[in-house]
């Protein structure tokens, strides 16, 4: 399988540190925003989850909008979308504080992609991980797929593996966006990972995204989200 090439090439990073949670300064009502997923959504190759995807969103969501974003992150290094849904939604909520979010945002496949996972099994659980945040929070929430990087400019892994790698990993980006048309406020957000143009986007792997490598992509990723969390004043 792909992934045992890639654990013997790629320097072990670890999760971003700190607080798994974390609110913005802006206008109240704060938007709440749950992030779960791999270890993008971990924030491997950031020092702390400020610097990492879920804060990086925040700030930008803040940006744009103006609002304040309360956020929290539920993921882990390695996940496929099936370790996503089967251990990861009780961190949707806090039954202390009695927060749940208004969104939540899905960042993982591409470790799918590594174990060859097929195509139409790996449409059915991203259907099947809706249904079940569904059940959990018991109400519609928009649920939002973060779409799969492209990996035809990491160059960890040799020519060999790297294109039929980033050939599958658009193969099942396709079923996400179709995962998507097929449930109600399921969406599915192109972003494509860290820019191609030249620029220090990512970690000392060489595979997951630095600090600036998660600030940018998490700026493309926040204007789409923020057309989609805009509510009347």
């Amino acid at each position: 399988m792909f992934v045992k090439g890639m654990r013997e090439r790629l320097i072990r990073l670890p999760e971003a540190a700190g607080e798994n949670t974390g609110l913005t300064e802006g206008k109240e009502p704060p938007l709440r925003l749950a992030l779960i997923g791999d270890s993008v959504a971990a924030g491997v190759g950031a020092a702390d989850h400020r610097e990492a995807m879920a804060g990086q969103i925040a700030e930008a969501l803040t940006g744009l909008t103006g609002r304040a974003v309360s956020w929290r992150v539920a993921a882990r290094a390695g996940a496929t979308l099936a370790a996503v849904r089967r251990g990861m939604l009780p961190g949707l909520t806090d039954p202390v504080s009695r927060w749940r979010p208004d969104v939540v945002l899905v960042v993982a496949g591409t470790n799918d992609a590594m174990r060859l996972r097929r195509p139409r099994a790996f449409r059915r659980e991203a259907e099947r991980l809706v249904r079940d945040i569904r059940l959990r929070l018991g109400e519609d929430v928009p649920v939002v797929f973060a779409g799969l990087p492209d990996l035809d400019t990491v160059d960890t892994l040799p020519a060999r593996v790297r294109v039929p790698l980033a050939l599958y990993v658009r193969v099942l980006d396709h079923q996400l966006k179709t995962a998507a048309t097929r449930g109600a406020a399921v969406f599915h957000l192109p972003s494509g990972g860290p820019p191609r143009h030249p620029g220090d986007w990512f970690a000392a792997d060489r595979f997951h995204p630095s600090a600036d490598g998660y600030r940018a992509w998490s700026r493309v990723l926040a204007a789409r989200l923020a057309t989609l969390t805009e509510s009347p004043a």
